[in-house]
């Protein structure tokens, strides 16, 4: 697969987990609607400068937007587990750590399998 389809396919992962239309996500991102357009058909060529730009925006690792994507199945799994932590991080202290105790639990259940 392309550099341009991974990036493609993050950035169109990325906008549909936030239920954005294009224009709300090229806002958000800081580029223009047509540029946000061609990315997210992977028809464009963006400069290093560009994804540095984008990644800054997005709070990740440069890298991240360009490596071999997921299938479906996976970006699917993906945002479930972000999703799952970031509930994760607004919970108090105390049931962090419950909720570490058990997530040991269920491994140590699936290690046994």
């Amino acid at each position: 697969m392309s550099l341009q389809q991974n990036l493609s396919n993050f950035m169109n992962t990325i906008r549909l987990s936030r239920n954005q239309s294009i224009t709300e996500f090229a806002e958000e991102i800081g580029v223009s609607r047509s540029e946000m357009q061609h990315i997210l058909k992977g028809t464009c060529n963006p400069r290093i400068d560009t994804l540095k730009y984008i990644a800054k925006n997005l709070d990740v690792d440069p890298a991240t937007l360009i490596l071999p994507s997921y299938t479906e199945p996976q970006q699917d799994f993906a945002l479930l587990l972000l999703r799952t932590l970031d509930a994760f991080l607004e919970l108090p202290e105390d049931q962090q750590e419950n909720a570490v105790y058990l997530f040991h639990q269920l491994i140590l259940l699936m290690k046994k399998r």
